[in-house]
């Protein structure tokens, strides 16, 4: 039994080392705000309306980007 644990861990640790270096970066903008209207129609009424809304400006986004190393002074 010690010598599978042991061999577990000895091949766990070359596996580590032929691992490429990568860099991944999350980026992302959150678009929320408060809009306002006067005289707005809700329901039989014309009302002040007060909410939270998303996508005031440009909409919210998100993305990935990053860099692989492939050896060979090449990189994807």
């Amino acid at each position: 039994m010690n010598k599978k644990v042991l061999t577990t861990a000895i091949l766990a640790t070359f596996a580590g080392a032929a691992h490429a270096q990568s860099s991944v970066t999350l980026y992302g903008l959150i678009d929320a705000g408060i809009s306002y209207a006067n005289h707005s129609k809700v329901g039989n009424s014309h009302d002040d309306l007060v909410k939270y809304d998303d996508g005031v400006a440009s909409g919210s986004r998100w993305g990935l980007r990053g860099t692989e190393d492939l050896g060979g002074g090449l990189k994807a």
